[in-house]
């Protein structure tokens, strides 16, 4: 049994005839007669009497004609959502932190005015957790810092770096590494890239640190560092008001390079969409434009 019988079956009980419902659909009598005669026999229940020049509905074909019409309503709210959902097109984006507060304010205001019947959806967390949305299928791509599993398509767009900040007030000059690894320092959590990179730099060159504060907050990290209660390292990008209106500063390092690279990430499997190549395209011109994470 197909929707089309369901249909047929629906109009000729509207129309009160099979000529008329042959009619409505523009079909050919003996095609109505013969779909109305397919399912009494599937189903085993007689659906009209004959009185005299007329077709009644018998008790069991009043019964399923019921069911019948909400059967072809579904069916048509279904086909009405499809061809909806066909117009559309969605974006599910995954970003780390850096980026969800530089970039991708920007990068949505820009799809959104080059893709019609835009369905963007993003999520901004660390690069760990975006990464597990991505081979779990939940977001098309993504785009995070340091490595990236091998299971996963990984094409480098950008660099950046992590810098140490402070109030002026503190008057600290250049440091090396276990001069900053003494300081009061205001670090991301654990398992958060921008940390993971700190931590691990610092170790191999044997030393290991105990922040006066973690926080997944950058805002935290930057209000603690402008009332001189420590060192924020942090990604450059989220500095750059700061240093320019001189409410912090950079404290320089030396023997410790805290540079990293930036990947777009998706499945192996997973072809993008035209709407999803140019997202990850915008992405790629933000950053040659100049507009470094």
């Amino acid at each position: 049994m197909t929707i089309r019988h369901l249909r047929t079956f629906c109009t000729v009980c509207d129309e009160g005839g099979i000529t008329r419902a042959a009619e409505k659909l523009c079909v050919a009598q003996p095609s109505v007669s013969q779909t109305i005669a397919e399912l009494e026999r599937y189903y085993g229940v007689k659906l009209f009497e004959r009185v005299g020049r007329r077709l009644v509905l018998t008790p069991e074909g009043e019964r399923l004609r019921i069911k019948a019409g909400e059967a072809v309503f579904s069916f048509q709210e279904f086909e009405e959502a499809a061809a909806d959902t066909c117009a559309r097109h969605f974006v599910r984006m995954g970003t780390s932190v850096t980026i969800g507060q530089t970039v991708l304010p920007r990068l949505v205001k820009e799809l959104e005015r080059r893709v019609d019947n835009l369905e963007f959806r993003a999520v901004i967390d660390s690069a760990a957790n975006v990464e597990k949305l991505v081979e779990e299928g939940s977001l098309d791509f993504a785009a995070v810092e340091g490595s990236v599993s091998r299971a996963l398509h990984a094409e480098e767009f950008a660099s950046d770096r992590l810098i140490a900040v402070c109030a002026p007030s503190l008057g600290l000059g250049t440091l090396n590494a276990k001069q900053i690894s003494e300081l009061p320092l205001l670090l991301r959590i654990r398992g958060s890239a921008s940390r993971d990179l700190f931590d691990s730099r610092l170790a191999s060159l044997g030393l290991a640190v105990q922040p006066k504060l973690q926080s997944s907050s950058n805002s935290a990290l930057l209000s603690f560092a402008r009332e001189g209660l420590g060192v924020a390292v942090l990604p450059k990008a989220l500095t750059t008001a700061d240093l320019k209106q001189g409410t912090l500063k950079e404290v320089q390092l030396s023997g410790l390079d805290l540079s990293r690279r930036w990947f777009l990430i998706r499945r192996s499997d997973k072809k993008l969409s035209p709407a999803q190549e140019t997202a990850c395209s915008l992405l790629k011109s933000f950053y040659a434009e100049g507009n470094q994470i």
